[in-house]
């Protein structure tokens, strides 16, 4: 009927969708993607892929400061649906798009899947948890911190070679 027509798009809210959220958000609005349409080819395969800007709380170990690498850990998962119903799995997390800062190198963001069993129900609960793994890159530090403190260290033990 519609000849050269492949893919249609509709409204989210007009198909079902998972509704996988990000469980140790610090965000007041907990569910922190953007509603897109969904993709349907014409074998009826739907595609959603939402973009959003996820915060989250994490432990910052400053202990080598500045030649330290913090891991952030980002748990997503349903919070309805068991293993019965919705299956999570995962793809590696892609960092193609990822723009270098001054500051912070990324060193990765692998990937790991877990299921949780719960007394009040016999079925898994699937969730997939990225460590997001940063390292600080220290010539920024080295350059804006480290030398003029060791420099002005330095000009305060030559006074004392002054003569009175």
């Amino acid at each position: 009927e519609y000849p050269g027509v492949k893919n249609v798009r509709f409204p989210d809210g007009l198909i079902w969708k998972p509704d996988i959220l990000l469980y140790n958000s610090a965000d007041e609005r907990f569910d922190a993607t953007f509603h897109t349409n969904v993709l349907v080819n014409s074998s009826g395969h739907c595609q959603y892929l939402p973009p959003g800007i996820f915060k989250s709380s994490c432990y910052i170990d400053v202990r080598w400061f500045p030649f330290d690498v913090q891991k952030c850990n980002l748990k997503f998962g349903s919070w309805t649906y068991g293993g019965w119903s919705l299956d999570l799995q995962m793809q590696e997390a892609d960092i193609s798009g990822y723009i270098s800062n001054g500051e912070w190198d990324l060193v990765g963001v692998p990937g790991k899947r877990t299921e949780s069993f719960y007394e009040c129900c016999k079925e898994p609960y699937p969730d997939v948890t990225f460590t997001v793994t940063m390292r600080r890159r220290t010539l920024y530090y080295g350059l804006n911190l480290l030398i003029p403190c060791v420099l002005i260290s330095a000009l305060a033990l030559l006074v004392f070679l002054l003569p009175a």
